[in-house]
């Protein structure tokens, strides 16, 4: 199971990639790092807080803040762009996320707007986040149609690291098509993430794939993998 090596991660994508979902499982897997910590007794209760900083601003739907009280349960705290107004798309970056960089025992997930107009939200803490241990994913879905191609995935990378002035460390493959997603789509998404891998050089670091399909298949031909429970669901489909 891929498990990030750094203790901010930040997931930026195109509309319609599944960052959030990837947001959501991804902070989900450092809860789970840090109640194994904490019963092997490497640290204390409380001691390494885990947030998800919901810092979207351009999509209304889908957001990992959907799923907060599900997060706080499970010892994730959620951080909103608009805390007084959760169901809003205001430009307001709050304060709160602060506790994250200012915690070197924190660890946190950003999941931020999916084009270079949300990736502006970055520039603001850009100082901040290249000098921490930090990494940048971009999530693929090569199902959508300004990302089923190398060279437009590339252009819409160089978008959001000209905008951010940041520069996007790891791929995630995230080829799905909700629930009619299949075995093949995410293999295509795999070979369409190996080539945008092979000519900038950003490593593919994980293929989030559902858990009904790794228990389908198994998890050997969808390495690196990121087991993904779907959280973000239409509303019949809750």
């Amino acid at each position: 199971m891929f498990i990030p090596e750094n203790r901010i991660v930040t997931i930026v994508g195109h509309y319609g990639s599944g960052k959030s979902e990837i947001a959501i499982n991804m902070a989900l897997v450092f809860s789970m790092l840090n109640s194994s910590e904490i019963s092997s007794g490497s640290q204390e209760s409380g001691e390494a807080p885990i947030f998800l900083c919901d810092l979207d601003v351009v999509n209304p739907y889908f957001r990992s803040r959907e799923q907060g009280k599900m997060l706080e349960e499970k010892g994730v705290k959620v951080i909103t762009s608009s805390e007084a107004f959760p169901d809003g798309d205001l430009p307001y970056m709050p304060n709160s996320i602060l506790a994250l960089f200012d915690n070197p025992k924190a660890r946190g997930v950003l999941d931020i707007g999916g084009d270079a107009a949300g990736a502006r939200v970055l520039a603001r803490y850009r100082d901040r986040i290249i000098k921490d241990d930090s990494a940048l994913y971009f999530v693929i879905n090569a199902n959508r149609p300004l990302t089923k191609e190398a060279s437009q995935t590339i252009k819409f990378i160089s978008d959001i690291q000209a905008t951010s002035g940041i520069k996007v460390t790891g791929l995630i493959n995230n080829t799905h098509l909700l629930g009619e997603t299949e075995k093949e789509d995410v293999l295509r998404g795999m070979e369409l993430a190996r080539e945008v891998s092979e000519k900038t050089g950003i490593p593919l670091v994980a293929n989030g794939v559902s858990n009904k399909l790794i228990e389908e298949w198994g998890e050997d031909i969808f390495q690196p993998v990121l087991p993904m429970k779907i959280h973000l669901k239409k509303p019949w489909e809750r």
